[in-house]
């Protein structure tokens, strides 16, 4: 029997109304964290009239976390808690693989490596996919994974050690090299959603380029268009200053940043899931 059948029994109709306002759960690591803290979904779903619907993913979503992370049992375990509580959730946001690849991808790496690690998340993933779907069929999971990382506006002797070392430890990457690999990836996963109907993907990659453009550089918002140029990094008024002393992060987006990607997502795919659940209501 469903989840929310399940779960649904000796509940008021009160109840069940105010519950379904809960629709979404944030699974990931820092990216998915971040959009949580800094409300980027409700501020997007409001602007977009959607208002009432709740986004969680205080226990979901942790800093640092790999795919091969949550496919652990006590991770699998939390996830699987939160839909059982919240049985009115039909979509997860998956955005994990990012860390997977930063740790294990290096500059010069061989292509039977690389698609040895592609497989590698791409199994991880499937496994929480398929642990989500076990529980409750009626769910949507939406892969929502990253944008190009600056490697090059950050790593100079103004803006700390910690950047610098990442690249440094990734075999100094051009952002060509890094991108066109990212890229790689991303189409890796949009075949997650391909071999599933209740998988969809929606891309970010050159968003922050478009949305910031360079002006310095001549060219202004709106010009480069998605995928952008690969062989920029995201602008590096795009990134998020992590640890509040004015220094930009080289992998982390701002708050409104983070609200540019969500709109991406509510346009690729939470338009369409919202407006049709609520006209399905009425049929």
């Amino acid at each position: 029997m469903k989840r929310f059948l399940i779960m649904a029994f000796g509940m008021t109709f009160a109840i069940t109304v105010l519950a379904q306002n809960k629709r979404v759960l944030l699974v990931g690591d820092s990216w998915a964290q971040f959009q949580f803290i800094d409300g980027a979904h409700e501020d997007v779903f409001a602007d977009n009239g959607f208002a009432n619907i709740e986004v969680l993913g205080l226990l979901t979503t942790q800093l640092g976390t790999r795919a091969s992370d949550w496919v652990q049992p006590d991770q699998l375990l939390i996830i699987t808690n939160e839909l059982m509580n919240n049985p009115s959730i039909d979509t997860v946001q998956l955005t994990l693989g990012g860390n997977d690849f930063l740790g294990n991808w290096i500059s010069g790496m061989p292509e039977m490596q690389i698609l040895s690690l592609q497989q590698t998340i791409v199994n991880d993933l499937n496994t929480i996919i398929d642990a989500i779907l076990l529980l409750d069929t009626d769910i949507e999971i939406i892969l929502s994974f990253y944008d190009y990382p600056n490697f090059v506006d950050t790593i100079g002797i103004f803006t700390g050690d910690l950047c610098r070392e990442k690249w440094e430890g990734l075999g100094e990457p051009s952002a060509l090299e890094l991108n066109t690999s990212s890229t790689a990836f991303e189409l890796v996963y949009q075949q997650l959603a391909n071999n599933n109907s209740k998988v969809f993907h929606v891309d970010h990659a050159g968003l922050m380029q478009s949305y910031y453009g360079f002006p310095d550089d001549g060219i202004l918002p709106g010009q480069l268009l998605p995928p952008g140029d690969l062989n920029r990094p995201s602008p590096v008024e795009s990134m998020r200053d992590t640890l509040g002393i004015g220094v930009p992060d080289c992998f982390h987006l701002s708050p409104q940043s983070h609200e540019y990607l969500v709109q991406n997502l509510f346009d690729g795919y939470f338009h369409q899931r919202f407006d049709t659940i609520f006209k399905s209501s009425f049929d």
